[in-house]
């Protein structure tokens, strides 16, 4: 078995395209939430899921959108000198990829290659889990049914946009992906960062894709100056 595991996309289809081109033969995609905001293709990004089976849990920027075209009259109750990337994609979205957003659960849990697992957006904000009695906590606050008495237990969470495998035992350990679209601005990296698990075993991998794309399709937005410049710096 070979699962693609990703995390905050931000409205980026060309680098799910670039990614799952490298990884065509996984049988299994699994994102970590936050499909849409702070890019230019949120309706692309759906369909690309909804094409591709893939496995995701609801982020945080999710829920801004869902909020934004819900109570903010789709995206338009802002100065135009105001839009963020944040009205921009809730103005592309209809009710059916809104609805989409909302009906993508909070967590997820599975079995794969002998190992549960637990998957999440965030543990809390910024934070992680820097002791086994919090993961412990972590894992039975989500039921996570184990496969026998020897627990080989993984979480996957997303959110923070660093790539990392932290072990709290030899069996025990919380994994995040990385971001496939944006870097932190301490990291000079503008590849895709993302994981493979084949047969168990956790490969990070990153990939250099063509963002031209992304970048004309920014400067096409009359966005406010702190957002365009999000996007030349991530994007150019």
């Amino acid at each position: 078995m070979k699962a693609l595991i990703i995390s905050d996309i931000h409205s980026n289809v060309k680098t799910l395209e670039s990614i799952h081109k490298v990884e065509s033969d996984c049988d299994v995609i699994y994102c970590a939430g936050d499909l849409v905001d702070y890019g230019p293709f949120p309706r692309e990004v759906i369909e690309w899921v909804h094409k591709n089976d893939a496995n995701c849990v609801r982020g945080n920027h999710d829920d801004i959108i869902i909020d934004l075209y819900r109570n903010g009259n789709s995206g338009h109750d802002v100065a135009e000198d105001e839009i963020k990337w944040a009205h921009y994609n809730a103005r592309l979205l209809g009710e059916a990829e809104i609805s989409f957003l909302e009906s993508i659960p909070v967590y997820r849990t599975f079995e794969m290659d002998g190992y549960s697992y637990t998957m999440q957006h965030l543990y809390e904000n910024y934070l992680t889990i820097d002791s086994l009695p919090k993961y412990d906590a972590f894992w039975a606050e989500r039921n996570v049914r184990t496969i026998g008495a020897e627990e080989d237990r993984r979480i996957i969470f997303g959110h923070t946009h660093r790539r990392c495998i932290h072990y709290l035992s030899d069996d025990s350990l919380w994994l995040n992906p990385g971001s496939v679209s944006y870097r932190r601005r301490d990291d000079p990296s503008k590849e895709a960062h993302y994981f493979t698990i084949t047969d168990g075993k956790i490969a990070m991998k990153s990939l250099v894709y063509d963002r031209t794309p992304l970048l004309e399709a920014a400067q096409k937005l009359l966005l406010k100056e702190e957002e365009m410049k999000v996007a030349y710096f991530f994007f150019g």
